[in-house]
């Protein structure tokens, strides 16, 4: 659960950067909770075709992560802010 949660966190920062069919896959695996058999239906494609694109997509995410460090920066400067309301108080 933890891993889906840190690969929302990338897709919410990096999806414009992935393929169409990446981001439609990933959409209804984690947004509308459809099984790999599901989606390999809805989308006319093998349930092994649906892993594939799910892993590659989680590593596609980890490498921008890696390469630009968004999610990183984003969590240092949340933790200011919070520090900084701490002393605000």
């Amino acid at each position: 659960m933890k891993d889906d949660l840190n690969f929302l966190r990338l897709w919410d920062l990096y999806s414009p950067l992935l393929t169409e069919k990446q981001r439609e896959i990933t959409d209804l695996y984690f947004t509308y909770d459809l099984s790999l058999g599901e989606i390999a239906e809805e989308k006319g494609v093998s349930r092994q075709s649906v892993s594939d694109c799910l892993a590659k997509t989680r590593k596609q995410l980890e490498t921008y992560e890696q390469k630009l460090g968004f999610a990183r920066v984003s969590a240092q400067m949340q933790a200011e802010i919070d520090t900084l309301k701490k002393s605000i108080k």
